[in-house]
C-alpha cells in the first residue's frame, strides 16, 4: 500500500484567498518575489557599473592633466603668436589706408630742420598725430615755417608747447593728411 501524501497548508484554508489580508499576502508571494529579484538585479548593475564609471573618471582626469600641460608648455608660443598677429594687422593697416606712409615720412624727412626729431608717429584715417623735440628756438620756426608752406599738410594744430633746458621744445601737434593712392 502506497504512502499517503501529507500536504501542510500554513496560511490556513482557501477561505483566505478570498479576504483582503489574503490577497495582499498571494500578491507578495508571487509578483513580489519577483521585484525583489529585480530590485537586486538593479542594485548588482549599479554596483558593477560604478567600477567602469570610476575608470572613465580617472581616465578623463588624467587627459585633462595631459592637455593642461600642452597648453601650459605652449602659452608663450601662443604669446608670439597672438603678438606676430598684432603686428601683422598693424601692417595690413598701413598697407590698405589711402595715404602713402613712405610719402609722408619722405615729405617730413625734407621739412624737418637739423636738431629736431620726432618721439611719436601716429597717422590713421588721414590724420597725423606727432610729438616731436626741438633741439632749439630756430629749429622749432623754421619746422612750422616748413609746415605752413607745405601744400600736403593741413590743418595743423599745435598743442603741449614746453620749454626744458636740457632737450629743448618739446611739442605735439596734429595735422590733416590729403589721402594719396597706396604704394
Amino acid at each position: 500500500m502506497p504512502a499517503k501524501n501529507i500536504t501542510i497548508n500554513l496560511l490556513g484554508d482557501s477561505e483566505l484567498e478570498h479576504t483582503s489580508l489574503g490577497r495582499i499576502v498571494a500578491w507578495a508571494v508571487t509578483y513580489g518575489r519577483y521585484i525583489m529579484i529585480g530590485t537586486e538585479i538593479v542594485v548588482l548593475l549599479a554596483f558593477i557599473s560604478r567600477f567602469s564609471l570610476d575608470r572613465k573618471l580617472t581616465d578623463l582626469k588624467e587627459e585633462i592633466r595631459q592637455k593642461q600641460d600642452i597648453i601650459q608648455a605652449n602659452v608663450q608660443f601662443e604669446h608670439d603668436v597672438r603678438s606676430l598677429q598684432d603686428k601683422l594687422t598693424k601692417i595690413k593697416t598701413l598697407t590698405t589706408q589711402p595715404i602713402s606712409t613712405l610719402d609722408i615720412l619722405t615729405f617730413f624727412q625734407s621739412i624737418v630742420p637739423a636738431g629736431m626729431y620726432f618721439q611719436s608717429y601716429d597717422l590713421s584715417a588721414g590724420k597725423l598725430n606727432v610729438e616731436a623735440i626741438a633741439g632749439s628756438t630756430d629749429a622749432f620756426s623754421q619746422f612750422i615755417a616748413n609746415l605752413q608752406a607745405s601744400k600736403i599738410i593741413t590743418g595743423v594744430d599745435l598743442a603741449n608747447i614746453t620749454r626744458n633746458p636740457l632737450t629743448g621744445i618739446r611739442f605735439t601737434f596734429t595735422a590733416q593728411v590729403p589721402e594719396l593712392n597706396p604704394q
